[in-house]
């Protein structure tokens, strides 16, 4: 292991390109890259990095990853589902300006040696590359996490894209990523960024991303929908990438028993862990409270089936990729359970607890934050959010909000909606003519208009 360790060997370069065969020792190339990689970990001188596909029980995996991997060190303050605060929403590669080497600094700067990229691609150019490029991510162990490719996408839109829930044609359109015939495709309680990054550093220019072969274009970096198809070539190399290069695979579906895997391959303390194992992070559950989400059955069994046969075609190589993941999550844990005595207890007890929720904020109803009597949220004809918000004479002078917006300000009046303006946002930085006739657009949602989805309610 010395060897490689010093001098960075492998029987022969690597190439991904248009056109480029794979090598026949591709998967004995990377799975050495990672036993190199695993080595450094174990020595206490390794980088984790945590592919987080979304939709996909990352969360909850951070949280295990957080308090019970061996040698794992995440930036805390002011971080998130752990993301440091400086790629919060971006694409780590991205802001390092594609250079994995400063990447690495940065993040032992901020005191860590683990963070997850979930706004960004995993980079398979560097993994599979030739000279210094590939001997810059020895250091790397990868974990990723995966889930039913439906069950995923679903969940997303729920949570984050509501509004191709809204018909099943909507669900097809989106299905479709024709998303901009919806107008606003983004939940009223979500924003474009949260959906794919900030911009400048996102994950994608389109949301289409999620719903073509996600999972194989985030393994290969291959995000640009405007570019090749993808081929049976292109995922034979994602398999690759996602078996041979990976530490772990975690499957949500089996969560307890999949994670275990991690003792074996980067160690995992398995007293901290055992509680974990049973937890579920579920951060956008507060969202739903504040949207009425039509369900499979009230659109229409037969007819979200047929939308669901049209996504599982499309994406045949996430597929591919999944039910793999879920055969060597088996494998990998069955031999870990023959090595650790601990392991395969875990892995023989019955897995019949009652999935836990971790502690969640107390979410306030429409009518709590407006005033209303049984207010609701709905889509109006042209696409945008209306608040219908019933209420009494009294509840309306106790109610900051008014849905009558404002006048025109005389000589010496104060700024239209000065007393509920959020703290780091005015009129002048929202409102201004110099951002167009729809406002800032990073003031949407974050005044006293919180549910226009346009511009904040007294510009």
């Amino acid at each position: 292991m010395s060897m490689y360790l010093s001098h960075g060997w492998l029987p022969m370069p690597l190439i991904l390109g248009a056109g480029t065969a794979v090598p026949m020792n591709l998967s004995y190339a990377l799975q050495l890259d990672r036993d190199v990689a695993t080595e450094w970990w174990r020595r206490g001188r390794g980088m984790l990095w945590f592919q987080h596909l979304r939709r996909g029980g990352g969360t909850s995996l951070c949280n295990l990853l957080r308090h019970a991997l061996v040698h794992g060190e995440f930036v805390e303050e002011r971080s998130e589902a752990c993301q440091p605060e400086e790629w919060k929403l971006r694409d780590a590669s991205v802001v390092s300006g594609h250079n994995l080497t400063t990447l690495a600094t940065e993040l032992r700067l901020l005191g860590g040696n683990a963070f997850s990229q979930e706004y960004g691609a995993l980079p398979s150019r560097e993994l599979l590359a030739r000279g210094a490029a590939r001997r810059s991510m020895r250091r790397w162990v990868f974990v990723t996490n995966i889930r039913d490719p439906w069950s995923r996408f679903w969940s997303q839109l729920r949570h984050e894209m509501a509004p191709c829930l809204s018909t099943v044609q909507a669900l097809a359109v989106c299905v479709a990523g024709q998303h901009q015939r919806l107008g606003p495709w983004w939940s009223p309680t979500s924003h474009i960024d949260s959906v794919l990054g900030v911009s400048g550093f996102r994950i994608s220019a389109s949301p289409h991303i999620y719903s073509d072969n996600y999972y194989t274009r985030m393994l290969l970096n291959r995000t640009d929908l405007n570019g090749p198809p993808l081929t049976e070539h292109d995922y034979e190399v994602a398999k690759s990438i996602l078996f041979q290069r990976m530490s772990a695979v975690i499957v949500v579906e089996d969560f307890a028993r999949s994670a275990l895997q991690l003792a074996c391959t980067l160690g995992l303390n398995l007293e901290a862990a055992r509680p974990l194992l049973f937890t579920q992070i579920r951060p956008y559950q507060e969202h739903e409270a504040m949207m009425d989400i039509p369900t499979e059955s009230e659109l229409g069994v037969q007819d979200v089936t047929a939308v669901r046969l049209r996504f599982i075609e499309r994406n045949r190589f996430d597929y591919g990729l999944y039910h793999e993941a879920k055969k060597l999550s088996e494998i990998r844990v069955a031999k870990c359970a023959r090595q650790n005595p601990d392991v395969a207890a875990l892995r023989a007890a019955p897995m019949v607890q009652e999935v836990k929720k971790a502690p969640e904020p107390v979410v306030a109803s429409l009518d709590d934050i407006f005033g209303c009597t049984n207010g609701s949220l709905e889509v109006g004809p042209d696409g945008s959010y209306v608040l219908y918000c019933p209420r009494t004479s009294e509840q309306a002078s106790r109610s900051w909000w008014s849905p009558l917006g404002s006048h025109k300000r005389r000589a010496g009046q104060k700024v239209p909606g000065e007393h509920c303006w959020r703290e780091g946002f005015k009129w002048g930085f929202c409102c201004d003519h110099r951002y167009g006739p729809y406002g800032n657009k990073d003031c949407h949602v974050v005044s006293c208009g919180l549910l226009t989805g346009s511009l904040p309610r007294f510009c």
